[in-house]
């Protein structure tokens, strides 16, 4: 999962590792994942490769939405849009 705090900071939720910065109200930012099951799964951000972390064998599935942490509060607004799912 990917959260973005108030200064535009992407990261991951899962360890804190940042994966991008410029995340700020009003920004389009494009996420595209790629996942080897069993090797990686990398994260691109607007085109740019940003994170890697391995990957366990077995199933898994993909979604996206809007989720606030603990941490956060107000309102939330997201916009999705282009969302596409290949599978090789």
């Amino acid at each position: 999962m990917i959260a973005v705090e108030r200064g535009g900071r992407l990261y991951a939720v899962h360890g804190g590792n940042t994966i991008s910065t410029g995340a700020t109200v009003g920004t389009t930012v494009r996420v595209n994942t790629v996942h080897v099951v069993g090797r990686t799964h990398r994260t691109y951000i607007n085109g740019s490769l940003r994170h890697t972390v391995s990957s366990q064998s077995g199933s898994f599935y993909d979604k996206f939405g809007a989720y606030r942490t603990s941490s956060g509060k107000g309102p939330a607004t997201v916009v999705w849009s282009g969302i596409r799912f290949w599978r090789r």
